[in-house]
């Protein structure tokens, strides 16, 4: 009876043995391939850029006194030679009368000694009188021109005074606050008044290292035709791209011994006022241009301990990874110097899931967007 139940036992175990399967080798993982791609790209640089006015003046008076009118709306825009303050002219004006009193003064003397240097010379020829008193009648001539000279200038002068009680807008432009009131005591040359920007069009200063400044003026180095006006872009602070181009106006004379840098300035149309003073941006420039370069996908790069990286899958489906020299990026792609050929087939998604190696299913980057459904929606 008990070799029954140990036969019957060894018999059981056997059947378990029997449906046991061997384990399945795990499916190769899929991963998205693309090749190299060649092109011809402008390489770009951003700077950090401080939006200014092309052109804005301090409003000050030339002439001491109170402010006796205000004639513009805070912020709006004015027109060149229209009135923005009046000065009180009480004094002004004493003084032009005074000026011009002088003036006639002037002129009736000089008259006067005109006609005696007439008279003084049919005397002198006829011996009436003596040569010396006839050169003093000459002086007296000399005297009185140019007191009637000095009387002009006086007057001249007050008009001119007269004519600054009244403020005057340098050009067409904008103008701010207010920064003094009615009533308030001005300096000549010293109250600041107001302030006028013009606004058609904006300059943006930026500054370039030596470094950056050189590799701008490169390619003017390795030919013999001089480089045109560049043209460049600005990008807002909202990351949006402002949608009129500007051209570099200027360029310092010398590198900033203080900051190492070199002043730039760029030029915008401003057509709708959206730039204003004070204002930030980035100075997007072409610094270089790439002809049949090869490039991929900057989110196909591996970086380990300062060297780059990329996977590639062979025609047996292994993967294999490869040490690259990279160069400049443009619009998400990056350049590869070396280290790579243009018919190999690059991991560009998956490359964290295929070791070195390991036997993946490689899909091209193509075939895979074009399996993709499109998601349902989701419902709020």
């Amino acid at each position: 009876m008990y070799a029954c139940r140990l036969f019957a036992l060894f018999f059981s175990l056997s059947l378990f043995g029997c449906d046991k399967q061997p384990n399945a080798s795990p499916s190769p993982v899929q991963v998205t391939v693309q090749k190299p791609e060649r092109r011809t790209v402008d390489v770009e640089r951003d700077f950090i850029g401080e939006i200014a006015a092309v052109e804005e003046a301090e409003i000050r008076s030339k002439v001491n006194g109170r402010v006796i009118s205000v004639e513009f709306q805070e912020g709006s825009t004015v027109t060149q030679g229209q009135p923005l303050f009046r000065i009180d002219s009480d004094s002004l004006l004493a003084a032009l009368n005074e000026a011009n009193a002088t003036v006639t003064t002037a002129e009736a003397n000089l008259t006067k000694i005109l006609a005696d240097e007439k008279r003084y010379t049919i005397l002198v020829e006829k011996g009436t009188i003596s040569r010396q008193s006839y050169e003093e009648v000459i002086n007296k001539v000399a005297q009185a021109k140019a007191a009637l000279d000095t009387a002009k200038a006086q007057q001249g002068q007050a008009q001119v005074m007269m004519q600054e009680s009244a403020i005057l807008s340098p050009y067409n432009g904008r103008i701010g606050r207010a920064q003094v009131k009615i009533g308030e005591l001005v300096s000549a040359n010293q109250t600041l008044m107001a302030t006028v920007s013009t606004t058609e069009s904006v300059r943006v200063d930026f500054a370039l290292s030596e470094r950056d400044y050189l590799e701008l003026v490169r390619p003017r180095l390795e030919s013999d035709q001089p480089r045109p006006v560049a043209a460049v872009k600005l990008l807002l602070t909202d990351g949006s791209l402002y949608p009129e181009t500007g051209l570099i106006t200027f360029a310092d004379r010398t590198i900033s011994s203080d900051t190492g840098t070199f002043a730039v300035a760029a030029t915008f149309p401003n057509p709708y006022e959206v730039l204003r003073p004070g204002m930030f941006g980035r100075i997007r420039v072409v610094v270089a241009q790439l002809d049949n370069a090869l490039f991929l996908p900057a989110r196909a790069i591996q970086e380990v301990l300062d060297r780059n990286f990329v996977s590639v899958v062979d025609s047996t489906g292994k993967v294999a990874r490869k040490e690259v020299k990279l160069g400049p990026q443009s619009k998400g792609f990056v350049q590869v110097i070396s280290g790579l050929e243009d018919n190999e087939q690059v991991i560009i998604e998956g490359h964290h899931k295929a070791r070195p190696g390991a036997q993946v299913n490689a899909v091209s980057i193509d075939t895979a967007t074009a399996s993709e459904s499109p998601a349902a929606p989701t419902e709020g």
